[in-house]
């Protein structure tokens, strides 16, 4: 768990939504795409990696599969890009949120979601 939590990508990822809620909620400051689109590329390397760490918590070696990401993607893409737009004028229907979705799941995949990560990212 320990080593999923201080992953670079992980806290890389993790810094730069940060630093984007509080450009944008405190200081007002929004650049368009960084405000249409970093949320969701950086959303599931977060989401998953903080779900890995409870998984690892109880099973030190753990890594997600599949079977557990996949869901994740399909829910989040109804949800927020299906559903919500329907309900509420605030949220837009964006096919590209969803390739962001998908690119981030991949980062978390290469980068996170494996063995030899922390070592994969140190020789990059």
């Amino acid at each position: 768990m320990r080593k999923t939590l201080t992953n670079p990508v992980f806290l890389v990822c993790l810094t730069l939504a940060t630093l984007n809620q509080v450009l944008e909620k405190i200081f007002e400051i929004f650049i368009p795409i960084v405000h249409s689109y970093l949320d969701d590329l950086l959303c599931f390397s977060i989401v998953l990696t903080l779900g890995l760490a409870m998984y690892q918590y109880f099973k030190p070696d753990y890594q997600l599969t599949p079977w557990h990401m996949w869901p994740v993607l399909i829910v989040y893409a109804l949800y927020f890009e299906v559903y919500l737009p329907t309900i509420y004028n605030a949220f837009t229907s964006d096919i590209l949120d969803v390739g962001m979705y998908l690119s981030g799941l991949m980062v978390f995949s290469y980068f996170i979601n494996r063995d030899d990560a922390v070592g994969l990212v140190s020789n990059l």
